[in-house]
């Protein structure tokens, strides 16, 4: 049974004289919108659940193909690990045994899917998000994907590098405009030009001057993700927790003048 409309069609509606032509119109339209949505989950739009999974694998897969043979073996014992490990982000995790010490901190690789409930919460369009200590830039790329406008500054110049050569192999999935990654001191960077900080626990050997500068910068109502937290930052309320992230928020009237 059909049920036809007697009210007068809105402006600028379409009408159709048959059935027909409506539902062919109605499946052209879906392929429309079907051939837009990849397009929009790197144009700034919040990503599905599924979508950011994809993501996430994605782009801990490029990241991990970096990974020189001599780093591969400071992380896992061995120069060289199995196909099957470079295609699966979780086995790559299990595989990381030990930490990489560098000049101001240590280097161990973020699990994206750890992080991810954090960042799907979280993360928006639009948001000034801050890796603090970047790494291979992984945080970045997925903050980026996700809309954020993110910056990462990484000390040591191999990981920059890593970072630089995993963005490339990423092509225009990452949004160049949105991922921004920088060689440096973040304890030189300007903590108030940012919505989001991202920090992984021991990540500096000097977390006292850090926390420190978090509580001075952050201003009012701007966030800390602190993932595997090794002590809480002071003078910040603890506003959530996803899995092994923490998340922090500079109350009304915090920071310094």
């Amino acid at each position: 049974m059909s049920i036809q409309s007697t009210a007068a069609p809105e402006k600028g509606a379409a009408v159709f004289s048959s059935p027909l032509m409506g539902a062919l119109a109605v499946a052209a339209a879906g392929l429309v919108l079907a051939s837009v949505v990849p397009v929009l989950a790197g144009s700034g739009a919040s990503l599905s659940h599924g979508e950011a999974v994809k993501a996430a694998r994605r782009i801990q897969n490029a990241c991990f193909a970096t990974y020189p043979p001599e780093l591969l073996k400071r992380l896992t014992g061995s120069e060289k690990v199995s196909s099957e490990v470079r295609d699966d982000p979780a086995l790559q995790m299990k595989a990381f045994t030990h930490t990489d010490r560098r000049e101001k901190g240590l280097f161990y690789p973020t699990s994206l899917d750890d992080t991810l409930d954090a960042f799907e919460s979280e993360v928006r369009p639009r948001l000034k998000l801050l890796d603090l200590g970047s790494g291979d830039g992984r945080v970045v790329f997925l903050a980026a994907v996700m809309g954020a406008d993110a910056t990462g500054i990484e000390w040591e110049p191999t990981l920059h590098r890593l970072a630089l050569d995993a963005r490339k192999r990423l092509g225009s999935f990452v949004p160049r405009g949105r991922a921004h990654l920088r060689q440096g001191d973040f304890l030189r960077e300007d903590f108030s030009r940012y919505d989001l900080l991202f920090y992984f626990g021991s990540g500096s050997f000097d977390d006292t001057a850090l926390f420190d500068k978090i509580r001075r910068e952050l201003r009012p109502g701007a966030r800390l993700l602190f993932a595997h937290e090794t002590l809480p930052p002071s003078g910040l309320h603890e506003a959530a927790t996803y899995s092994v992230v923490k998340v922090y928020v500079q109350p009304a009237g915090g920071g310094s003048p």
